[in-house]
Parts: C-alpha cells; structure tokens; sequence
C-alpha cells in the first residue's frame, strides 16, 4: 500500500519554521540596538573619561566619581 504524500504540509511546516527563525531574529537585532544601550559614549572608570567606542560629544566636563 502507498502512502500519500503531502506536500502542503511539508510547505505549511516550512513556513512556520521560517517564520519562528526570522521573528527570533528579528528580536534578537531589536534587543541589541534599541535595548542595547549607546555604544560610542564617554565612561567614567577609575576616576578617569574613557571613550567607548567613537563618542561624537567631546569628553565631559564633570567630574569623573
């Protein structure tokens, strides 16, 4: 006896597949960019302006704590 093949289904789980992977990705670049905080900015350490990355701001003129 044959067995019927479905080929619509292979497609329809394809899909979802397809689906689920692009909307993690999609989460995945959303946290990183828009959750992910400013990645060229001034940081205070030791006492001392470091630069993260390339700030557009000139170093700050408070005092570093």
């Amino acid at each position: 006896m044959e067995q019927r093949v479905r080929p619509y289904q292979d497609k329809k789980r394809l899909y979802s597949l397809l689906i689920v992977i692009v909307v993690l990705l999609l989460t995945l670049i959303f946290l990183r960019f828009v959750l992910g905080g400013d990645e060229d900015t001034w940081i205070c350490k030791d006492g001392v302006w470091v630069e993260h990355g390339h700030p557009s701001d000139p170093i700050p003129t408070a005092q570093c704590e």
